[in-house]
């Protein structure tokens, strides 16, 4: 069931559509008395920008309310019940949405950390040799790989830290948005919060600092991008899927970095391809 992105109470439906499929009414949220989704009106770009800026709206609309179906006018008559997606159907769309959204940035992230790692090619040579792609095929198989394990290690510690939270809190009322969790939310949250480390590294990897900025203010830079800021969008949007104490978001978030630098331990050999690179992955890598 979809929620109101303000107070996140539940709604039968965000919005009522008429003849014409551009012709709808927004619903109104019962408890707050707002519009229980602004975003349904809003495009693709509008929608990418508050993200970035970190909306909370945003992340209840995306995570939540897309794909839910909305109440239709047939023949002068509003349908007492609208035939909406079931819960299985809209985890499944989840996941879906998880692998056409979660690959592309994880080959962004990739080319962020291969430009990065490499950043002084020759200018009178091709800058895509045997040797360079294998090492970009390496970046991406390391990242992948990097993802996979925090996202791995921050849904096992939800697992235990929500289940331990309920356990000690059984007697309080369950909030609609804490009702509505699946875990496939945790995913797709961490995808859309790596979208703004991700801007303003790929702005950094386009216009680097000028050389005359010491290589050092470079690097610190980038590791407070990736790791900081991305540390910290991750927590934000932890914070809005499971409505929890912030304290509890940083110690997920924790966890999660810690799987992540044992996996990165493992693999930055092989993915820097010498020893020298190996340090240099790690360093870049781990928070």
């Amino acid at each position: 069931m979809p929620i109101c992105t303000t107070c996140t109470t539940s709604v039968p439906f965000l919005y009522t559509v008429y003849t014409s499929s551009h012709n709808l009414r927004l619903h109104q949220c019962p408890n707050c008395h707002n519009f229980a989704d602004p975003y349904v009106e809003h495009d693709s770009l509008a929608i990418l920008l508050d993200l970035i800026l970190l909306k909370r709206g945003v992340y209840r609309h995306l995570l939540y309310n897309r794909g839910a179906d909305p109440r239709r006018y047939v023949a002068d008559k509003i349908p007492e019940s609208t035939p909406t997606k079931t819960s299985g159907e809209m985890e499944k769309m989840r996941w879906l949405t998880i692998l056409r959204f979660g690959g592309p940035l994880v080959c962004v992230d990739a080319f962020i950390r291969w430009s990065h790692l490499n950043p002084n090619q020759p200018a009178d040579i091709s800058p895509w040799t045997k040797e360079t792609m294998f090492a970009l095929f390496r970046t991406l198989v390391g990242v992948s790989v990097e993802t996979i394990a925090f996202h791995v290690g921050v849904m096992c510690t939800c697992l235990l830290v929500l289940g331990l939270a309920d356990r000690l809190h059984h007697t309080v009322t369950v909030s609609d948005i804490r009702r509505e969790f699946r875990f496939s939310l945790i995913p797709l949250t961490l995808f859309y919060s790596s979208l703004t480390k991700l801007f303003l590294l790929f702005l950094l990897t386009i216009w680097r600092p000028s050389p005359s900025s010491s290589a050092f203010l470079d690097l610190d830079r980038e590791w407070v991008m990736r790791n900081m800021l991305g540390g910290m969008s991750a927590t934000f949007g932890l914070r809005v899927v499971l409505d929890s104490h912030p304290s509890l978001t940083i110690v997920i978030i924790i966890a999660g970095w810690g799987v992540k630098t044992a996996v990165a331990q493992l693999v930055s050999r092989w993915v820097g391809g010498d020893e020298q690179m190996g340090e240099a992955w790690l360093a870049y890598s781990i928070p």
